[in-house]
């Protein structure tokens, strides 16, 4: 599925050079999702990827051995992923990769009010549209188009509500590095930051 707009054509590609090189050389060490997840993949940690959106981290995830159950709520979103699925299905490195994700379309806040007990996952990954971003003199393409489709995401609190209810262990929200904390109550318990992004870690 391509989207087309003023700036040209849109979609989801996870086999383009530089992300499969990203993909290829990433470990437990130089990725700092990882360490915000903060439990071996070696443990078969449940984790849900509670804003799919252009599949990256999850399949970042992936490639690090983890098992992940991304939710999308848009349904455009959804079918792009779809392609982007069918796609990496023809790429031998990407196969046992996507092999490991299952993608559901559905609003997350209710889907995790609504899991089983017995299904509860240890993490849960929340990656929302920044509602507010200063204007720059570069802005990534893909940037435009979801905040162009998606808008800004009014439901964050109610999203970090539901994870915190839902997690066993802990919720992480990957933020722009400069952001202000999303708090309820309390902020993070603590945060590990990058060059561009950080992750805020609530413990549960």
């Amino acid at each position: 599925m391509i989207l087309h707009g003023k700036d040209g054509q849109f979609y989801i590609d996870w086999c383009g050079k530089q992300f499969l090189y990203r993909l290829n050389h990433a470990t437990l060490k130089n990725e700092l999702l990882a360490r915000a997840i903060g439990i071996s993949p070696k443990d078969h940690p449940k984790i849900i990827d509670a804003t799919a959106g252009l599949g990256r981290d999850s399949m970042i995830l992936a490639a690090l051995g983890y098992e992940v159950t991304m939710l999308e709520k848009s349904a455009v979103l959804y079918h792009m992923l779809q392609d982007a699925f069918h796609h990496a299905s023809t790429n031998e490195t990407l196969v046992p990769l996507i092999q490991k994700l299952r993608l559901i379309q559905t609003d997350a806040s209710l889907w995790l009010k609504q899991i089983d007990p017995a299904d509860r996952p240890d993490v849960i990954y929340m990656d929302p549209m920044f509602p507010e971003r200063k204007k720059s003199a570069f802005v990534r393409k893909e940037m435009v188009f979801l905040q162009n489709l998606l808008g800004k995401d009014d439901n964050v609190l109610d999203l970090l509500q539901s994870a915190l209810a839902c997690a066993k262990k802990r919720v992480v929200i990957k933020r722009p590095r400069l952001a202000q904390e999303i708090s309820i109550n309390k902020g993070p318990h603590f945060s590990i930051t990058g060059k561009s992004s950080r992750f805020d870690i609530y413990l549960v």
